[in-house]
């Protein structure tokens, strides 16, 4: 059966669904992230953009004007999942907060009423660690098989893996004697807009538009496995995206920023047993309203302490008058400039800004004209803002509670390299710049850390450096920059923005261990040790600190040391990928290579995700004799991280030794392209051609690898070998020449061109300086080659 005839039966099925039902139904939560009410099919009046969702609008009820309480993934589908304000469930932000224990989710009331739990999620950013698992029977956060992370982006799967895991839970894993709530996560919308070839033909221009077409699409074999096990007329669903995207509209490409109605207004519909069908409904509704809906249409008990509340009355002709808050911290938390609160009603939206904003929805939908700006406050709009004020004033983040630093450094660690900061400066939100002037700015680094993503390093470095004329204390930007420099081999000017950096925020790990790094590969091994407990005096339980401190000391071949630092750092945080790898590395270049595969097999079975594990176990796997492992590993760890030089040159290397030269030739080409720096894939590339009869080209690589490393002395012996083998003679015996300054048996190849060249007396010469510093070892080496013999 074809792909596109499993789409025809899915549409056919939910088409032909009636909504008669009493028995207990399923629950479906299907999130797309980052998606546009406004770019949803059945919204947009355009069909064949995404048919699976316009078919359950259809057999359902969708509405029109559903709003998130925050333009920003964990706290979006917090407040999903427990049907609670940020302000009470207590997640401002993306990654450095956790879902408290205290507040029960969706899952936790489902499993409570008897029902089988189960999760699929995307991306790392609703990774277990941050707390939405809770309640579920299993939460499938596993993100391998995805693409490459992206620089500054997080780890994700795409809607085909998604997809086919909630297949496989729904089909073998799912306990078949009880209904079940299963939520699945599709990250695809997201930025960066990469629809697979197909989608992105199909709407040439608009891969963002895409994105959602291909998640769409996706979803259809998850509906038709529920239709396929005959569970699709007993199961609700219920669609909505966690927040949208700004696409430009107020200067904002992507989101977080601001709380305009690009970002906070997403699509919501339900389907299935006690949902009417083909109804649209344009009053103002919440996603906080999902969870008591889904309660109540599960006959669960809806708990009368969340701030939302079922929508099942509404579509019964008993609509109320809801209101919706708005919030977005990140400015504050991630920049350090004013975080936005706002409140809308069906008409009315007010936002509370160092520049407040009040704006009339049905005049003005696209948010343009700022009634404060003609001195007009409605009197709907001063209610609106006397109920932020008095929420400000009543919330915990205001008097110093649901701060951030509670996820382990390992995620911190991960975060900071998508670019999240920790430490909000002092001052109170109205002393702060509005992120309406800094919008600008916010975009301009935006594109900047897209040029590095893409290794396009000398544009980034013009572009950043213009931030910080505008801007130049901004220790965020200077972090960017100090990184670029550092690609460009620009190191004392990195070291100087890094030492900046320390002076405006000593409080800011990446910038003393970035210091410590570069005064490492300057072989400034005591400063570099000196600037990373600099730090650790600061924060005294820091894993990646102590983790530059091990790779610092296996650097110099001080193993005890090392093995104590990488130690140290699995003390404090057991889960550290990062410290395993590094010991592991440890143990296994200080000869205690059982040591090593041992402890590096245990992290890969943790951790099947890290790529350093699965390399560095590969690389001990062939060191102990293993070559099938090691093989599979490379293999592995290359699908972990396609860029990664040394992964592909390890994985030549060995099938070289297979004798598979053709294969081998083209990884380490491969390795070579991704680091023309990579000294010892440009030598084995090298080897590799001159061994598959190309002296020519192997001799440029050569010459290469000896300008990268001019004491590489097999590099040296593969010149001369080459240069003889090209009739190249003269210029072979000088290389052997300078070999035998320190190499006895180089001179044996000196006697030996010599003679060839009819010098016999040269010949007589270089033979005896050979045996005379290499004695009789030489003399037997010289004794194998008849026309040598001839000399002695």
């Amino acid at each position: 059966m074809t792909r596109k005839t499993c789409v025809a039966l899915v549409l056919a099925a939910l088409v032909g669904m009636t909504a008669c039902h009493r028995k207990p139904v399923n629950v479906l939560l299907v999130t797309f992230d980052t998606t546009r009410a406004d770019h949803v099919g059945y919204a947009m009046g355009k069909k064949g953009v995404t048919p699976m969702l316009d078919a359950l609008a259809h057999r359902g009820t969708w509405f029109s004007t559903c709003v998130t309480p925050q333009p920003l993934t964990l706290p979006s589908h917090t407040s999903i999942m427990t049907g609670l304000y940020p302000f009470h469930h207590g997640v401002r932000n993306n990654g450095t907060y956790i879902v408290p224990g205290r507040d029960l989710t969706l899952a936790e009331r489902f499993h409570d009423a008897g029902y089988a739990t189960h999760a699929v999620i995307s991306a790392f950013v609703l990774d277990s660690r941050f707390g939405l698992d809770q309640g579920f029977d299993s939460y499938d956060d596993d993100l391998s098989g995805g693409p490459k992370q992206k620089m500054f982006m997080f780890k994700e799967v795409k809607a085909k893996r998604t997809a086919e895991r909630a297949v496989r839970w729904l089909r073998s894993q799912r306990p078949k004697d009880r209904p079940f709530f299963l939520w699945v996560h599709f990250f695809d919308p997201h930025a960066d807009y990469d629809p697979p070839p197909e989608w992105a033909a199909k709407l040439p221009g608009d891969p963002y538009q895409g994105e959602i077409a291909y998640a769409d699409h996706e979803l259809g074999y998850i509906l038709k496995e529920l239709d396929d096990e005959k569970l699709l007329d007993d199961t609700v669903v219920a669609f909505t995206g966690d927040h949208g995207d700004g696409l430009g509209q107020h200067g904002e490409k992507t989101h977080s920023l601001f709380i305009y109605e690009s970002t906070t207004r997403v699509p919501l519909l339900f389907s299935g047993p006690g949902v009417p069908a083909g109804m649209r409904i344009d009053e103002l509704v919440r996603t906080i309203d999902i969870a008591p809906t889904l309660l109540e249409l599960a006959h669960i008990g809806v708990p009368k302490n969340l701030d939302g509340t079922s929508l099942v009355p509404v579509w019964h002709g008993h609509p109320d008058h809801r209101v919706a808050y708005l919030e977005t911290f990140v400015p504050r938390l991630n920049f350090g400039w004013s975080g936005l609160r706002g409140m809308r009603d069906a008409t009315t939206k007010v936002i509370l800004a160092p520049r407040p904003e009040v704006y009339d929805l049905a005049k003005d939908p696209g948010e343009t004209n700022n009634l404060l700006r003609h001195g007009t406050m409605p009197e709907d709009a001063r209610k609106m803002f006397a109920e932020l004020k008095t929420i400000v004033r009543d919330d915990p983040f205001t008097h110093g509670e649901q701060q951030e630093g509670q996820v382990d450094q390992e995620t911190r660690r991960k975060l900071a390299s998508l670019g999240y900061v920790w430490g909000a400066p002092a001052g109170k939100e109205g002393e702060l710049p509005d992120p309406k002037d800094r919008i600008t700015f916010w975009e301009q680094f935006q594109h900047a850390q897209s040029l590095i993503r893409g290794g396009q390093y000398e544009q980034a470095q013009r572009e950043t450096e213009a931030l910080l004329e505008d801007d130049p204390n901004n220790v965020v930007a200077m972090g960017s920059l100090a990184m670029v420099l550092g690609h460009l081999h620009e190191q004392d000017k990195a070291l100087a923005i890094y030492r900046r950096m320390m002076e405006l925020d000593p409080h800011r790990g990446a910038a003393y261990l970035g210091a410590a790094r570069i005064l490492g590969t300057k072989g400034r091994y005591d400063d570099a040790v000196a600037t990373v407990h600099r730090f650790l005096a600061i924060q005294p339980n820091d894993v990646e600190a102590y983790t530059v401190l091990g790779d610092l000391a296996l650097d110099r071949e001080d193993y005890p040391t090392a093995e104590a630092a990488f130690r140290k750092a699995l003390k404090i945080d057991p889960h550290s990928s990062l410290a395993a790898s590094g010991l592991g590395n440890c143990l296994n270049r200080s000869g205690r290579v059982k040591e090593a595969r041992d402890l590096l097999a245990e992290y890969h079975r943790k951790d099947p995700t890290s790529h350093a594990i699965a390399y560095n176990l590969a690389v001990v796997s062939e060191r102990l004799g293993d070559p099938k492992a090691a093989l599979a590993l490379y293999e592995q760890a290359i699908k972990l991280d396609p860029d990664h030089s040394m992964s592909w040159n390890n994985l030549g290397s060995l099938l070289s030794r297979q004798g598979k030269l053709r294969e081998a030739i083209a990884c380490v080409a491969k390795a070579h392209q991704l680091d023309p720096d990579n000294v010892e894939a440009t030598y084995n590339l090298g080897a590799l051609l001159a061994r598959a009869g190309r002296p020519q080209q192997a001799l440029a690589l050569v010459e290469q690898a000896l300008e990268q490393r001019p004491a590489l002395i097999q590099a040296a012996i593969l010149r001369a070998q080459v240069l003889e083998r090209l009739g190249r003679k003269r210029e072979a015996l000088a290389q052997w020449r300078r070999l035998g300054r320190d190499n006895p048996g180089a001179l044996l190849q000196v006697a030996r061109l010599e003679l060839a060249l009819g010098n016999h007396g040269a010949a007589r010469a270089a033979l005896g300086r050979a045996i005379a510093r290499g004695g009789e070892r030489v003399r037997a080496a010289a004794m194998k080659n008849p026309k040598l013999r001839g000399l002695l």
